[in-house]
């Protein structure tokens, strides 16, 4: 199934988001750096939307039925 999504790559650092640990992950892209950084700060990619499936264009839909429509995308 093709599926256009919105998501957002986060990393959690005890209670709260931690954009600066993903901004140092992202600056270790190489190495024996960027896998200490991903061993210390794991990402996780957060869906929230589905745009388009299975080539229809679902930015007209409410936002309430493309959350449903994500259901068949992300199990």
């Amino acid at each position: 199934m093709v599926a256009h999504i919105n998501g957002e790559l986060v990393v959690w650092e005890g209670e709260r988001l931690a954009f600066e640990r993903l901004q140092q992950r992202l600056a270790r892209r190489r190495g024996a750096g960027a896998l200490a950084a991903a061993r210390a700060w794991p990402a996780h990619l957060v869906v929230f939307d589905v745009v388009r499936l299975k080539g229809a264009d679902l930015t007209s839909w409410p936002y309430a039925r493309r959350r449903a429509a994500l259901g068949s995308v992300v199990k």
